[in-house]
């Protein structure tokens, strides 16, 4: 953006501010232009027929000038103030620490965070299945957030565009959410069964798939991320890395026996 666009962008913000001092100014400005029209271009021959053009005062010049630019001091300065207040205010709920948390229990509570989802057909028979993972989102601040959009997305080296994550109970991709509401959000597929032809294994994996990273963005405030290790051959795919950053020895581990309880 460069500083001229800067500059107007200012100045719009300030006209936006509704303020009665602008109107009083523009009003000034037709009152001063007619006047410096009747002084010096137009002069009525008979004033006693035009009582309204003789209540305007014949002031010079410099007290025109004078009032005119107390009047624009004035409201630059007051609009100034107010659009100054408000983006300290957002400023301040920017920098706050974050309402936003991200939540997912791998004992898997009610089977909300993970699942395996059948794909209908047509006649009502199943055309394929699928493993379906979730966070819930939970706003724990004191303010309603506007707007809230998770985005997913795999970290590794292979080809991977993010995608917007779908909330259960709307179907759609973003929300609002007021203090203390808690919405699940789909974040994750996978193929069933987990494992395939085709698919990379062991530290194949872990370079080409990554990690899953999850960012949950909101008007007014920071993008929240967390990243879950993931690894396709054990349930639940994702989880939290080992506390000493060390990495598991059984992740991507093919013959490992995965534990049960995701249908």
């Amino acid at each position: 953006m460069t500083i001229e666009q800067t500059r107007k962008d200012h100045l719009k913000s300030l006209w936006a501010e509704g303020l009665w001092g602008k109107w009083v100014g523009l009003g000034w400005f037709g009152l001063t232009t007619f006047s410096f029209v009747r002084d010096e271009f137009w002069r009525p021959t008979d004033e006693s027929r035009w009582k309204l053009i003789s209540l305007v005062p014949h002031w010079p010049l410099p007290i025109w000038a004078t009032i005119t630019l107390a009047l624009l001091l004035v409201w630059v300065y007051e609009a100034s103030y107010r659009s100054s207040a408000k983006d300290k205010t957002r400023l301040s709920i920017y920098e706050a620490p974050s309402p936003i948390e991200i939540i997912f229990d791998a004992t898997n509570r009610q089977r909300r965070f993970w699942s395996i989802e059948a794909v209908m057909k047509s006649d009502n028979t199943v055309s394929h299945n699928y493993y379906r993972y979730s966070v819930a989102i939970r706003n724990s601040g004191g303010r309603t957030l506007r707007d809230v959009q998770v985005v997913s997305e795999l970290t590794g080296e292979l080809r991977n565009s993010p995608s917007a994550g779908q909330f259960e109970m709307t179907k759609e991709q973003n929300a609002d959410l007021h203090p203390g509401d808690e919405r699940f959000v789909t974040v994750f597929v996978w193929a069933y069964p987990a494992i395939q032809p085709g698919m990379l294994a062991g530290a194949s994996a872990q370079w080409g798939y990554g990690k899953v990273k999850i960012s949950v963005s909101a008007t007014d405030m920071r993008v929240v991320t967390r990243t879950f290790d993931f690894d396709f051959t054990r349930e639940p795919m994702l989880f939290d890395p080992p506390a000493d950053g060390q990495s598991d020895p059984d992740a991507f581990n093919p013959f490992r026996v995965s534990g049960s309880g995701s249908n």
